[in-house]
């Protein structure tokens, strides 16, 4: 089959083009984390196009990271990115990240030509870096730089290792800012890992799968270091199956019961405490 596993992503004098939004909130002291596509095809070496320019920086600091970014070429839309917004169901029409901040260029308003300026990206999407569990102040471990190939003036910004880029993914999945289960937002990112995997293992997709974990694959799911990602990856890998919503509603319930037993604590864990996530309290739905 026609997958590019050699491919090593644009050349470096377009990936700092690309960048320049970055730049801008680094220079002006708000951290931040290149991810989505960008961070796919950058760091990962997934040939994937590209699309909006995901950057998660801290939730406090949203709404100054946006002012900044207005300063320039960008400014806010009303209109959300379709593939995360739940089309049928009980939920339909609700989008995957209500704290989010939007922004398109003022050079770039044509929807049929996203690629006018490129690599100049026409659309940003600022998201609050507690969606995927993620810290961009205090965990520099879990990051690498673009730097090299790239000029010393990306320094600032902060890419994800691999493991730290399935961890934030399975994050989201796990425990969804809306505060219920969204098909499209998991839909959306369990292809991000399904990309991460492909292009990491390598496989040769003429060929059935091994009933074993190939060499590689148990090289991934060492790395990982979170508890919830470190299941999620093992039924993706080692079981070759997707990871249902009614599985994940039933191992959080395992889960906080085994931490209240720990504690000393009897009871059983409510629904709603499944998606408590930072300050936010969210409502469970079980489909």
């Amino acid at each position: 089959m026609g997958v590019i596993y050699d491919w090593t992503g644009d050349p470096p004098k377009q990936q700092h083009a690309r960048l320049v939004a970055l730049r801008q909130l680094t220079a002006n002291g708000i951290p931040c984390i290149l991810w989505g596509e960008d961070a796919l095809s950058f760091v990962h070496s997934v040939p994937t196009q590209l699309f909006d320019q995901q950057i998660l920086v801290p939730d406090e600091l949203l709404e100054a990271a946006a002012t900044i970014l207005e300063e320039g070429k960008y400014k806010r839309t009303s209109t959300p990115k379709l593939n995360y917004i739940e089309y049928s169901g009980p939920h339909a029409g609700v989008y995957a990240f209500p704290r989010s901040i939007r922004l398109l260029h003022h050079d770039i308003p044509d929807p049929d030509d996203p690629y006018k300026l490129w690599p100049i990206p026409q659309h940003i999407l600022l998201l609050p870096q507690s969606y995927y569990g993620l810290d961009a102040r205090s965990e520099a471990s879990r990051f690498q730089s673009l730097v090299p190939p790239l000029d010393s003036s990306n320094a600032g910004i902060l890419v994800p290792k691999y493991n730290t880029f399935l961890e934030g993914l399975v994050e989201i999945n796990m425990n969804p800012p809306t505060g219920h289960w969204h098909r499209m937002s998991k839909a959306t990112h369990d292809i991000f890992i399904g990309y991460l995997t492909l292009y990491r293992v390598k496989p040769d997709l003429d060929l059935p799968e091994p009933a074993e974990l190939r060499p590689v694959e148990r090289d991934i799911l060492s790395e990982i270091q979170t508890e919830d990602c470190a299941w999620y990856m093992d039924i993706r890998l080692s079981k070759r199956d997707s990871v249902r919503m009614d599985a994940i509603h039933e191992y959080k319930r395992q889960k906080e019961l085994r931490e209240r037993e720990s504690n000393g604590k009897d009871g059983f864990a409510n629904s709603e405490s499944l998606f408590r996530k930072g300050a936010d309290t969210y409502n469970h739905q079980t489909t």
